[in-house]
């Protein structure tokens, strides 16, 4: 029994891990080639973005659903950590 329960635990953290790590691949490359990092400086029109971090180039929703998983990723352990413990 608790065997089951710990096994469905560590398969739910893999899993989560994988997408916390796909999640973040995916926002690492949104800010790579987001079109304030292809900005020219030369142009007067487009400066005005050039100085801002490039995580503003990334969508909030993303960001968020990654903050989520890793939220998600910690009870995870949390409760694997109690299983342990019994």
């Amino acid at each position: 029994m608790i065997t089951d329960e710990r096994q469905q635990l560590e398969d739910k953290i893999l899993a989560k891990r994988q997408q916390i790590d796909f999640e973040r691949a995916a926002l690492e490359e949104t800010i790579a080639f987001s079109a304030e990092n292809r900005e020219n400086p030369d142009i007067m029109e487009e400066t005005k973005n050039f100085d801002d971090p490039a995580q503003n180039a990334a969508d909030s929703t993303e960001m968020k659903s990654l903050r989520a998983a890793e939220r998600e990723l910690e009870e995870l352990l949390r409760q694997l950590e109690l299983l342990k413990d019994k």
